[in-house]
């Protein structure tokens, strides 16, 4: 609306000014943000899902583990041993085992160079006829020889008080070795009587 001014003329009322243009990144902000939220509702969609998932085989597997039979306790120790009625031979196979494990604790011994260890595990007999001189400079001669491996036993008599075997081994110099132990029991305590070293093939290259 026009107002009179000065003496009655009229001046027209000014513009008003137009809103300026919107920015030309606003329409690219607007789609990625529309992107983002998309992506979000979607993200939100696969975790809900697999979460419900998780749930559901989870109860599936509890379900069907509780209704699987359930396995036979194993017998105690005590019930797995082998009950054998006095006078059945039971005495002469224990005495085997502990024969038996004397003389692997010697070749252990003798695998770890323990020379003075394996040379303990003789009788007091064997002792007086070999000193424990006379059996270390044998040993370090054929070091190679007493770094061996277990392979086989075999029984060749035992009682209660003497059990002979023998120890088949492959040692370090590629060959493989017989062991021929004879152990007899001194003092309640098993003891190498006599050992004997040869070439599983052959005997004749047994050296005492």
């Amino acid at each position: 609306m026009e107002e009179p001014v000065n003496g009655g003329e009229f001046v027209p009322e000014a513009a008003a000014p137009e809103p300026p243009p919107a920015p030309a990144w606003r329409p690219a902000f607007d789609r990625e943000r529309r992107r983002r939220r998309t992506l979000l509702r979607r993200l939100a969609a696969l975790l809900g899902t697999g979460t419900l998932a998780f749930t559901l085989t989870t109860w599936l597997l509890l379900r069907h583990e509780s209704r699987s039979p359930r396995l036979a306790s194993p017998a105690p120790a005590a019930a797995q041993t082998d009950r054998t009625s006095p006078g059945s031979g039971s005495a002469a196979e224990d005495s085997a085992s502990a024969a038996l494990r004397t003389a692997r604790a010697q070749l252990e011994a003798l695998n770890q160079d323990d020379i003075s260890g394996a040379y303990a595990f003789f009788s007091p007999a064997y002792r007086a006829r070999v000193p424990l001189a006379t059996f270390r400079r044998l040993v370090r001669a054929h070091r190679k020889m007493f770094h061996t491996e277990e392979q086989d036993v075999s029984m060749r008599g035992k009682s209660a008080d003497r059990v002979l075997l023998d120890i088949h081994v492959s040692s370090d110099d590629d060959e493989d070795y017989i062991a021929r132990y004879t152990l007899v029991r001194v003092d309640g305590r098993w003891c190498v009587d006599n050992l004997r070293w040869g070439i599983d093939d052959d005997d004749t290259h047994s050296s005492a």
